[in-house]
């Protein structure tokens, strides 16, 4: 007789614990994988660790807005970038450097600053009679994305042509030691993440469309404004930090979806820890692929994420979902 039990897919607790024993290898191999071989106590310390602790906070950070962002707008295609918040924060990174802003309080500044206006703006654009169109929001936030990365562009073809910094941070990077650094992205990262789990049930009532939302006594505005400002903040603190890495966000969450399920109760979760082993390999392979060169990650995220997604693109098609 067939074992049925044997045969049941496993629980999304179970799939969280192996996720997370898969983020503490990837963590250990990007730790100790490198074009140096065997590293010293100072590179371990003061170049890979700091690589490693950005790799967790970032991709996990660019996979749990992600997830946020598809389950308030109910749409496959959103990722960080839907809005413009990736690009607006890359702006007001840009600004910051452009007026002299050097501190720590003048990037976050504008860079949250900026992320939190292109959400102002494209919400502005979309809001008819007190309420916000998913549709219109989608169209609103690609027009704004475009526009903002050209502005970004410009800049850096005026300011910064030279700047070969710059443009790797343009194309993505996690070569920043900065500890102050870390630390204020970890901590704004982790506040964003902790404020979406805590609001997972309102996201999963979200996701079957607004009326039903409000039907289950959900102020569905107020709460579509929270979890923007939420998954925007950890999209910009990521960007502050690493520059634009693509395709985390919108790859991982829909990889995460076939392991645990729609339920944001886990889908967050998992979406976060999909995302860190998924930047802790791409960014070790981008430094030992072509040594002593590295590639931007951010460049190899979109290498890799990009035929990925037609992959699924083309299965929900299929499968009839589009």
């Amino acid at each position: 007789m067939t074992n049925v039990s044997s045969q049941l897919p496993p629980s999304p607790t179970h799939s969280l614990v192996f996720l997370s024993a898969a983020t503490a290898t990837a963590a250990a191999l990007a730790l100790f994988l490198g074009p140096v071989g065997l590293p010293d106590r100072n590179i371990l310390l003061n170049v890979r660790l700091p690589r490693v602790l950005l790799g967790l906070l970032v991709g996990g950070g660019l996979a749990a807005s992600g997830a946020t962002f598809q389950g308030v707008l109910r749409n496959p295609l959103a990722d960080p970038f839907i809005l413009g918040t990736s690009s607006a924060a890359t702006v007001g990174v840009i600004l910051a450097n452009l007026l002299g802003w050097h501190s720590y309080y003048g990037l976050y500044f504008m860079a949250l600053g900026c992320a939190f206006a292109s959400i102002v703006f494209v919400y502005r654009i979309a809001q008819t009679d007190g309420r916000a169109p998913i549709q219109t929001m989608v169209l609103s936030g690609v027009v704004v994305s475009l526009f903002l990365n050209a502005l970004v562009f410009v800049f850096f073809s005026i300011f910064f042509r030279e700047s070969f910094t710059i443009l790797f941070y343009l194309l993505g990077t996690l070569t920043s030691g900065d500890h102050w650094l870390i630390g204020i992205s970890g901590t704004i990262i982790v506040a964003g993440f902790t404020a979406v789990w805590v609001l997972s049930r309102e996201l999963n009532a979200l996701t079957q469309g607004e009326e039903t939302a409000f039907h289950l006594g959900i102020e569905v505005e107020v709460m579509k404004k929270i979890l923007f400002v939420a998954a925007s903040s950890m999209a910009a603190a990521s960007v502050a930090v690493a520059g634009m890495i693509g395709f985390v966000g919108l790859v991982v969450p829909h990889m995460m979806r076939l392991i645990v399920g729609p339920d944001h109760r886990y889908l967050i979760p998992a979406s976060a820890l999909g995302g860190a082993v998924v930047l802790l390999l791409t960014d070790a392979a981008a430094r030992t692929l072509v040594p002593p060169l590295e590639i931007p990650v951010g460049a190899l995220t979109a290498l890799l994420g990009a035929p990925y997604f037609l992959y699924l693109l083309k299965r929900r098609k299929d499968a009839g979902e589009f």
